[in-house]
């Protein structure tokens, strides 16, 4: 599968936030493997911190754009930033979202609050005329070292990362995902 947008005048590049581990890390080792040749790099904490200097994460020489990494309410402001710079070129922007900003997880905290500000950002950016899309992933419990504490059911991070890389590959200029949800059937 060709997952990458058509070349425009600048060389097309690829990034990914928070691939030092977990998701991230899956992630790129899952674009690497299938596009050995394409350039997909890794903007990791804490040498780039999302919650610092947000200018340095926002780029516009790219094809896909991952925002994978969570730290507070960065999220959403990169995707505003990202959206802003490139809104008038093909490319995408693919947002790593959470099932906790469905409210689904029976508690209240600064997390889902801040997962339903992401998603409300990019059910926002969908509707303004664009040649960038935006798609969000809202995944439910993943088995990373952030959740290993929980006892509940978790899905397996290499699977996830095929299944968004999937995702991924079915977005073309004409037609693409805008929201997508992938959660653990047990996980009530």
């Amino acid at each position: 599968m060709d997952i990458r947008v058509p070349n425009q005048e600048l060389e097309m590049k690829n990034y990914i936030t928070g691939t030092s581990r977990g998701l991230g890390r899956a992630l790129l080792g899952t674009f690497q493997s299938k596009h050995p040749y394409e350039e997909f790099e890794g903007l990791d904490r804490p040498w780039n911190d999302l919650s610092k200097d947000l200018d340095r994460f926002v780029k516009n020489d790219f094809g896909i754009y991952i925002i994978n990494a969570h730290y507070e309410w960065a999220q959403t402001e990169l995707l505003y930033k990202l959206f802003e710079a490139n809104q008038n070129r093909e490319c995408q922007i693919v947002v790593i979202g959470s099932v906790s900003a469905d409210g689904d997880r029976k508690a209240i905290n600064k997390y889902a609050i801040q997962k339903k500000a992401l998603d409300a950002a990019c059910t926002q950016l969908q509707l303004v005329k664009s040649d960038c899309f935006i798609t969000q992933i809202k995944l439910g419990r993943i088995n990373t070292d952030m959740v290993k504490h929980i006892d509940a059911p978790k899905m397996d991070v290499r699977n996830i990362a095929r299944m968004i890389y999937d995702v991924i590959a079915m977005n073309h200029k004409n037609h693409y995902v805008k929201s997508i949800t992938i959660d653990n059937k047990d996980d009530q």
